[in-house]
């Protein structure tokens, strides 16, 4: 979910809602959103202004100490032997895979294409209930063992906030309404296609579930979202998988986190008719052409024209435009029409 320019993987109405049926910890986890806000919104106000430095994407994670401040202790470092802390070596692991994803399959060297250090930042807070990218690192909580676990532990959870890193550098898409929505979706997007590739599953093997491994029995819910079934995935789940119930109202930044799920079905039901592999190629290179405030038939306009120019150079399936057409129109989605 990003909020005001700030992205977390648990959405603050689900803290919220869990906040009111008593859980302090979600209370607190709220209460701590509009700091790291203010620094996530002026990085991006200066992106243009950070200073670019070439690299290879080198793995820092520190250990907050359960304290509410980023890169405490250094524990580990990229070349660096594994360390006694499992939580430390989990986020070096994974942000290493979400990495090597990226640079394998799509060349891009890091989050900004550029070798920018993945920096993690481990034991949060005390019981922090998210994870969040905040335009610079990434900082995991360790959850309150009542509701969530630990957030490092998770690849899809870090598989998404990293590519809200991704997004940033390549459309910087806003956090508010359509383009906001779009942001949260790309993140769903290669979050579950690597959790696929880091499970080795298929994908009728897949669950299509985000999230599913840092809720607990007493959360009342599977997972935070579902990309298969969106508003099936938890108790205070309201995404629709339609235009039909398109939300326009004001809550959630017009609806970031709840239409997400309407293309995040065109995802899954193209994923059915041409692999996961070439979806994955069109889905970034259509994330490369978008810009700020990109709305849904801006996205799709520019996918089937992506599509096209792919399916031509035989890059993807012949059948690729007829599928994102067909995936689209399934959700309310079609050419020339919002």
């Amino acid at each position: 979910m990003c909020t005001n320019n700030h992205c977390y993987i648990v959405p603050p109405h689900i803290l919220e809602e869990l906040a009111k049926r008593g859980n302090t910890a979600c209370k607190k986890a709220l209460n701590d959103t509009r700091r790291i806000n203010q620094k996530r919104n002026e990085s991006l106000n200066h992106l243009l202004q950070r200073n670019v430095v070439d690299g290879n994407g080198a793995r820092f994670v520190y250990d907050s100490k359960n304290q509410y401040e980023q890169r405490q202790i250094l524990i580990r470092k990229e070349g660096d032997e594994k360390v006694a802390d499992s939580v430390v070596n989990q986020a070096f692991d994974t942000s290493g895979f979400v990495r090597e994803y990226f640079k394998e399959t799509f060349d891009l060297n890091s989050m900004d294409g550029n070798g920018m250090d993945i920096i993690s930042n481990v034991h949060y807070g005390i019981d922090y209930n998210n994870a969040y990218w905040d335009g610079d690192e990434m900082t995991y909580g360790d959850g309150d063992g009542l509701e969530f676990t630990s957030f490092a532990n998770a690849i899809d959870v870090v598989a998404h906030e990293l590519t809200h890193g991704v997004t940033q550098f390549l459309a910087n898409l806003e956090y508010f309404s359509q383009p906001g929505a779009l942001n949260e979706h790309f993140s769903d997007v290669f979050a579950t296609i690597i959790k696929q590739k880091y499970l080795n599953q298929t994908i009728s093997e897949a669950d299509w579930l985000i999230g599913d491994t840092v809720v607990t029995d007493s959360f009342p819910g599977v997972a935070i979202r579902s990309m298969k079934a969106p508003g099936t995935a938890n108790d205070f789940d309201s995404q629709p998988d339609h235009m039909d119930n398109y939300y326009s109202g004001a809550q959630d930044n017009q609806g970031v986190h709840i239409n997400s799920g309407i293309p995040n079905k065109a995802f899954y039901l193209c994923c059915l008719e041409i692999g996961i592999e070439d979806c994955a190629l069109i889905w970034f290179e259509t994330l490369s052409t978008l810009w700020r405030t990109a709305q849904f038939n801006d996205f799709l306009k520019m996918m089937l024209e992506v599509t096209l120019k792919l399916s031509e150079i035989g890059r993807v399936s012949e059948r690729a435009t007829e599928a994102v057409t067909k995936s689209f129109a399934m959700v309310g989605l079609e050419e020339n029409r919002v």
